[in-house]
């Protein structure tokens, strides 16, 4: 059974309880005039994000690596098929659904849903039909089916016509002498179209892990003719770990350089990639050779305790086992596990061991999911790290100002003359504060033209002078050319988020220098405004312009993933045939093409940077003058409505009683957020 996310889970849920509890907590204090100066709209969208949110693991590979076997020992149960030569062009998408079900997106846009007929026990509908698109019949074994299904999903509506130019162009590209097959690509294409060429598939099924969030994604073997597609290209940037299949023999991989090298951006590879070495099992007494190997080979692009050998076919037999079948029956079902079934046996006998255990153990799938939750789950912890501490701080300031109000109970029930005296006071203080923070708010302005901008001029220096000569190298393929330009985007998005975040260190630095002297000073709780709440709208809305009727392509900022499939695929391939005729494919021309808006696009991101900048400080410092004026004068109104209403003594009395125990109940919860964050470490 699976565990990747297990502990997150239980984590995400005690999150969204104590958001819960912390709703209710926040709206009785503000109808005690409690503000605790969290964006409360902005904490709750997070909320509904996490709710809503998809875990996703994406496996890679070459077609011969053993994927769809990994991803059956993955998932603790046979329910992909592995003994079919697979034309998996399209993406697979597994998730855990209450019913065997499959929904296929076809490239003409029409979706068909099929489930297991109930009345057919002796059938599986969903299975069967999974097999039929997933598998190359045997006439079209010598064609490269990817790449003319990408041909025929990217021409016009009119079919490619089969020519000698469109032989050449196919020979080119799949290194296959292809003249032999001009009738069988002829038929193929006469066959197939739009409306029957699936381009993703989405298969849910009945599974006994626990995290339902989760997603496996099979994609298209890397060695499959006609290069990673741009729907691929998608889920390897969004994807929370991305896992490399690879026979553990030879441990040399080309296709895992080429990969990295064409498609997996900078910061994917560092944070989100895992090498697996399959059929560990046929080479059990080298293993630890082999994978010392792979990890000396292989550090400069992916970490050594992300490269891990396993053996899905002694997962395989332990998920049998578990599922109660015995040895004879499985070897009986399957000749691959009776080859690796015998040393398996000897090993538990000698040393005494579980069978079914052994078989676990010797799979190291164990050490797999440990290594996947470990490594993929850090940035969904953060996030819940992120939540939370605004959840903490909110609670903080409730506490803080449930104690200032029992105070200025306490005065008022001592005396009422002294109370309004006291009110007046910390009115005072609080106009004092507001020009405080104007005066801060306009020395971060200053500092935000000088410093800070000279900052971003060096970084825009270096962005110029690494990635121009590449992009245009005549080595520079277009995968590769994607790629580089997905790293050039992921550094600018990183430069925006980084200047964003020294606003708001430098921000909350300066308010907390200024507001520690002047609450030690006046002796007042002083409002406060979430600034990282301040920080995300900031940038939402710099980067991020009023749409404009016209046909054109939306730039960078108001959708900064320029590399999806309608933006990228602009010119891609679109010249190679034309309704009417077809024109001859000059790669040379097309890569120039390319290149050349490629260069476009980079100096027009690049060149609106430092208007970028400058808006980002000025929205940013807008938004917080805003937001802390509001704070300040709700505080204010509060205050003038405690000083209006008029009480008896006993009234006092029990609003004492009442704002205790609800200051009372605040430690506790406190205490379970800290305990939280402490394991989310």
């Amino acid at each position: 059974m699976i565990g990747i996310g297990d502990k997150y889970k239980r984590h995400k849920v005690n999150v969204i309880d104590l958001f819960g509890a912390y709703k209710e907590k926040r709206e009785e204090g503000i109808r005690d005039g409690i503000r605790d100066g969290v964006n409360f709209k902005y904490l709750e969208s997070r909320i509904n994000s996490l709710e809503k949110g998809k875990y996703t693991l994406v496996v890679a590979g070459e077609v011969s690596a053993g994927k769809s076997t990994f991803l059956n020992a993955l998932l603790g149960t046979e329910i992909l098929p592995v003994d079919v030569l697979q034309s998996t062009s399209a993406i697979l998408e597994i998730f855990k659904h209450p019913k065997s079900s499959l929904k296929i997106k076809y490239a003409s846009g029409l979706n068909e849903t099929i489930y297991d007929d109930i009345m057919t026990l002796e059938a599986d509908e969903v299975k069967e039909k999974l097999r039929d698109i997933c598998s190359i019949p045997d006439q079209y074994r010598q064609i490269p089916i990817t790449l003319l299904n990408e041909i025929i999903i990217t021409s016009a509506d009119e079919k490619p016509i089969v020519n000698d130019d469109l032989i050449n162009y196919l020979e080119k590209k799949s290194g296959i002498d292809l003249k032999p097959q001009r009738d069988t690509i002829t038929h193929y294409i006469d066959n197939h179209d739009k409306t029957n060429i699936p381009i993703e598939i989405q298969f849910g099924y009945p599974l006994r892990w626990k995290f339902d969030e989760l997603r496996l994604v099979d994609t298209p073997g890397v060695n499959a003719t006609g290069g990673v597609q741009d729907i691929s290209y998608d889920y390897f940037e969004s994807a929370n770990a991305i896992l490399f299949v690879h026979q553990i023999i030879p441990v040399e991989s080309k296709s895992l350089r080429d990969f990295v090298k064409s498609v997996i951006t900078a910061d994917r590879s560092r944070d989100a990639l895992f090498l697996i070495l399959t059929h560990a099992g046929h080479h059990y007494a080298e293993v630890d050779r082999l994978l010392a190997e792979a990890r000396r080979l292989y550090k400069d692009i992916i970490p050594a305790e992300r490269i891990l050998a396993v053996d899905s076919i002694l997962k395989l037999i332990h998920d049998n086992l578990e599922s109660g079948k015995d040895i004879e029956q499985i070897e009986a079902g399957s000749s691959s596990k009776s080859q690796l079934i015998p040393f398996v046996e000897k090993k538990a006998s000698k040393e005494s061991t579980d069978l079914s255990a052994t078989f676990l153990k010797c799979s190291r799938f164990e050490e797999l999911i440990r290594a996947i939750d470990r490594f993929s789950m850090e940035a969904p912890n953060r996030q819940l790290s992120e939540i939370l501490d605004k959840i903490r701080s909110g609670y903080s300031q409730q506490f803080e100002q449930y104690g200032a109000k029992l105070e200025r109970l306490n005065i008022q029930k001592r005396n009422p003359q002294e109370f309004e005296v006291e009110i007046d006071r910390i009115q005072g203080a609080l106009k004092k504060y507001e020009h405080l923070v104007h005066t801060t708010k306009e020395e971060v302005a200053r500092e935000s033209s000088g410093r800070h901008s000279e900052w971003v001029s060096e970084k825009i220096t270096s962005l110029k002078n690494k990635y121009p000569g590449l992009m245009t190298h005549s080595n520079t393929d277009e995968e590769t050319l994607r790629k580089l330009f997905g790293d050039f985007i992921n550094e600018v998005t990183l430069i925006t988020t980084e200047f964003s975040k020294s606003l708001t260190l430098t921000l909350g630095s300066k308010l907390e220098t200024t507001g520690r002297a002047f609450k030690s000073d006046h002796k007042i709780t002083l409002p406060t405004v979430d600034l990282g709440a301040i920080e995300a709208q900031a940038s939402q809305k710099a980067y991020k312009k009023e749409a404009i009727y016209e046909s054109r392509t939306e730039s960078f900022w108001e959708n900064k993933n320029f590399l999806h499939i309608k933006k990228w695929a602009k010119i891609h391939r679109t010249h190679i045939y034309v309704t009417g005729h077809i024109d001859v494919y000059d790669e040379e021309k097309f890569l120039a093409a390319l290149k050349d808006l490629i260069q476009k696009e980079f100096y027009k991101i690049i060149n609106a940077l430092p208007a970028k900048y400058n808006e980002n400080v000025n929205l940013y410092l807008n938004i917080f003058n805003k937001e802390m004026l509001e704070e300040i004068n709700g505080r204010k109104s509060a205050l003038d409505e405690e000083k209006n209403k008029k009480k008896s003594n006993q009234e006092i009395i029990n609003d004492i009683s009442e704002i205790n125990k609800k200051k009372d109940v605040i430690p506790d919860y406190l205490s379970k957020i800290e305990e939280m964050l402490e394991d989310l470490k």
